[in-house]
């Protein structure tokens, strides 16, 4: 059997496995710790991006103690924005997965933002707490599949580095 169809018989493995939600591999269970560098992040949102027309560009800098930094360039706005967050430790995971992170500086500026719709889709403010809607994120059913595997979630930093603490189980 060629290498081709080997491949081939392994994607239509995978995607029996996703389109029937997981079943065969039911009473999975995985805890891991997830090691996400500041450089990655920067890439995932160089590319999130590229069709957001308000949004010309972002970049974070990952501190400790879940501080993180937050350069933003909007269309809407003349010059630069330096945000400073927190993040909360614990991921409400249902119904909907959300990140909540607390502004530190720039309240403001980031209630002008939200009043302005400047804020992607997905990402909202109430008070001085931003929430993002990690489902709004994910483009596919596939990506929203194994989300719904996650069955808790938490979000911790170190300089540099943002690290996802998840734990995901199948249950039939």
């Amino acid at each position: 059997m060629s290498n081709a169809a080997v491949s081939r018989s392994v994607n239509e493995i995978f995607q029996r496995i996703v389109a029937n939600n997981f079943s065969d591999l039911d009473g999975l269970a995985v805890d891991a710790s997830i090691p996400v560098s500041q450089e990655l992040i920067n890439e995932i949102i160089e590319a999130a991006l590229q069709d957001n027309q308000n949004i010309e560009y972002g970049r974070v800098s990952i501190g400790e103690q879940n501080r993180i930094s937050i350069n933003v360039k909007t269309a809407r706005w003349p010059w630069p924005i330096n945000l400073k967050v927190w993040v909360f430790k614990s991921v409400d995971i249902t119904p909907n997965p959300k990140i909540r992170v607390l502004l530190e500086n720039n309240v403001i500026i980031g209630k002008l933002g939200s009043f302005f719709k400047a804020l992607p889709e997905g990402v909202n403010l109430y008070g001085e707490q931003v929430v993002i809607d990690v489902k709004s994120f994910l483009k596919t059913g596939q990506q929203r599949k194994f989300l719904a595997m996650v069955k808790s979630m938490e979000i911790q930093t170190e300089k540099g580095k943002l690290i996802i603490d998840v734990q995901i189980r199948i249950d039939g």
